[in-house]
């Protein structure tokens, strides 16, 4: 009896489907005679799809060009670094862009990783931050550091004139400042402080050398104007500005500068998903009188 049941109603709903199909047919057969042969198929065309429930969605074809698009993006933020290369990374929080370059170069032999907490501070915000920096040093062969001021980069006699590339994601200050022209103020002076000092810590004799600075896109990240200032505290300019493309960097997890914490706290890259952009700036060069 059950199957009979079960091709009972598989029977009642092609019976309903072939009576709105005739129904369909009927109604199309009253269209105007003057319209002519192909106008009558596409009216039959859409009585039927609608018949049928309407029309089929086109979301593989989208999410196919969707899906290019996002790797495209992906491979221009890839493509700003390169195996061998020095590259310095600062504010690294819980240290995971650190491992996604890592594994995204084969190595990371010649990556030094850093934030400005010191070891308890940092443990204590970033509860993945000691198991990620052993997976970076042990299973890499990376470098991680603690305690690393990116205002005073040059203080340290091994940074200068020693990296290619010098990274600093989302910069922030940290201060806890709410009114907005004193928080874009305090960021201006943050950041003009660390393109002071970074700049001399680039290998002028590599071409690629460059410093990146990521930030969200909108308010207050545009308030504090990160080209104009670059431009105004060393000899630097602008070379391009790519997407953070979030999904390049297997594992990445970003953090804010307070810490992450489950009850207060966004999960993973919400944050991001409004969108970020990574801004490169290069050496220019100095007349010499």
């Amino acid at each position: 009896m059950g199957h009979k049941a079960m091709r009972g109603r598989k029977a009642g709903r092609g019976t309903a489907v072939t009576k709105k199909l005739k129904q369909a047919r009927r109604e199309a057969k009253t269209v105007d005679p003057k319209l002519k042969r192909k106008q009558r198929k596409q009216q039959l065309k859409a009585a039927e799809t609608a018949a049928e429930g309407g029309p089929k969605p086109k979301e593989t074809k989208q999410s196919k060009k969707e899906a290019r698009a996002q790797e495209l993006i992906a491979q221009q933020h890839r493509a700003l670094y390169a195996p061998g290369e020095r590259i310095l990374l600062l504010g690294e929080g819980n240290f995971s862009f650190a491992r996604a370059l890592c594994q995204q170069l084969g190595g990371g032999q010649s990556i030094f990783a850093t934030c400005y907490d010191n070891e308890e501070t940092l443990n204590t915000k970033y509860t993945d931050a000691a198991k990620i920096r052993k997976e970076i040093e042990e299973q890499f062969g990376g470098t991680t550091l603690v305690g690393v001021d990116a205002t005073k980069l040059h203080s340290v006699k091994e940074f200068r004139n020693a990296f290619s590339k010098i990274v600093w994601n989302f910069p922030h200050a940290g201060t806890g400042e709410t009114d907005l022209d004193k928080s874009a103020e305090e960021h201006r002076k943050l950041l003009s402080k660390f393109f002071k000092s970074a700049y001399r810590c680039l290998d002028f004799e590599n071409p690629r050398s460059a410093i990146h600075v990521s930030l969200k896109t909108g308010e207050p990240y545009k308030s504090w104007k990160v080209v104009q200032t670059a431009r105004a505290a060393a000899p630097l300019d602008v070379l391009t500005v790519t997407p953070f493309a979030l999904h390049a960097w297997e594992g990445y997890a970003h953090r804010r500068t307070i810490g992450f914490k489950d009850e207060i706290s966004a999960d993973d890259n919400l944050e991001l998903q409004k969108g970020a952009n990574v801004y490169v700036f290069g050496p220019v060069e100095q007349d010499d009188d």
